[in-house]
């Protein structure tokens, strides 16, 4: 026979943990959703600077997502008594940056604008692809293959700054819906 204390105990020590584990869940959705909001305003930032110049919005917009990122999790530690490390996000954000301008840059050498207007896309698919093993995450997962299909459909129909600003705009959705489903 079970102690009923014993019992209350184990089940309110359970019920404990999963709140814990859901509060970490909701904090790493900062960074994801700060991503996707980049990438929605990257939409409308290509068609007004073009995607030849895109690094110099991507750069310091991604600064930012690490900076209140940091502000976040700082905010969650001194909630939660419990601090999330920034630096796995920097670990993708920064390769991912040097990826995607290496394509981009690669694809105007090549004269293939195929290269110039997708391959930055695939290194974020990959980006994102890490960041949902990282987590553990099937929606990100999910989220990444559908970013890849989306870009595939970019190629065969669009081309210069409307294919980019359209991958921009689906990235940003899906990730968006991702991170959302994190919570």
């Amino acid at each position: 026979m079970t102690d009923p204390l014993s019992a209350e105990l184990a089940y309110f020590e359970a019920r404990a943990t999963q709140q814990r584990i859901r509060s970490v869940r909701r904090a790493l959705v900062a960074p994801l959703r700060l991503c996707a909001a980049a990438d929605l305003s990257a939409a409308v930032t290509v068609l007004l600077i073009g995607r030849d110049h895109m690094l110099l919005f991507f750069a310091p917009a991604y600064l930012l997502v690490l900076v209140l990122s940091y502000l976040s999790y700082r905010g969650y530690a001194r909630n939660a008594g419990m601090w999330l490390p920034i630096w796995p996000w920097i670990a993708i954000i920064i390769p991912m940056l040097v990826a995607s301008s290496t394509t981009s840059r690669l694809g105007f050498k090549l004269d293939e604008p195929w290269l110039t207007d997708t391959g930055p896309f695939v290194a974020n698919v990959v980006a994102i692809g890490v960041t949902a093993a990282w987590l553990r995450s099937r929606r990100l997962a999910v989220a990444a293959a559908a970013m890849a299909i989306v870009s595939a459909g970019v190629i065969v129909l669009l081309e210069g700054d409307v294919a980019v600003s359209v991958q921009a705009a689906a990235y940003g959705v899906l990730l968006w819906h991702a991170a959302e489903g994190e919570r």
